[in-house]
């Protein structure tokens, strides 16, 4: 399903991009994020909290359900990282340049919400895949042991 994101919506989701890269100016990255930096294989922080906001505000908008903003001071996360991306269980994911949304073992219960921005100049349109429950997917056909995780492939969320 494409679902369409007005430019105030936009607006909104890059207002909110820039404020959460803000607070995390300068913090320490983890050693995977670090190394995905290093090989040119991630986008700029800033770009991929835009893409992240804009996934997350197409799922919560398609499903009615409650966007749990993403903004919020370092020091709160501890607090904080237990609250789903959408609604009350599910953690929107969105994919770029692969055709396979990652899960890890912080997934386990959850409902996975699969996403690609597919207006990536103006970040106006976004496909929705589908939704999968995690725990269907932590199996060793779809372990990647690059990611220390699972790789659920598109095509799993019915969407395609």
């Amino acid at each position: 399903m494409i679902v369409n994101i007005s430019k105030e919506e936009v607006r909104i989701c890059t207002m909110l991009a820039q404020e959460r890269w803000l607070e995390k100016f300068q913090s320490q990255d983890r050693p995977n994020y670090a190394k995905g930096k290093q090989e040119g294989r991630l986008q700029h922080e800033l770009l991929s909290n835009l893409r992240a906001n804009v996934c997350e505000y197409a799922v919560a908008k398609a499903h009615n359900l409650v966007w749990n903003l993403p903004w919020y001071p370092n020091e709160l996360h501890p607090k904080r990282k237990h609250l789903p991306d959408v609604g009350t269980n599910t953690e929107v994911r969105s994919v770029r340049t692969y055709d396979s949304i990652p899960i890890w073992e912080k997934d386990k219960g959850k409902w996975i919400a699969g996403t690609k921005v597919v207006d990536p100049e103006f970040y106006s349109q976004v496909e929705v895949y589908g939704k999968v429950f995690a725990d269907d997917f932590m199996t060793p056909e779809y372990y990647d042991d690059y990611t220390k995780g699972w790789r659920i492939p598109v095509e799993k969320f019915g969407g395609r």
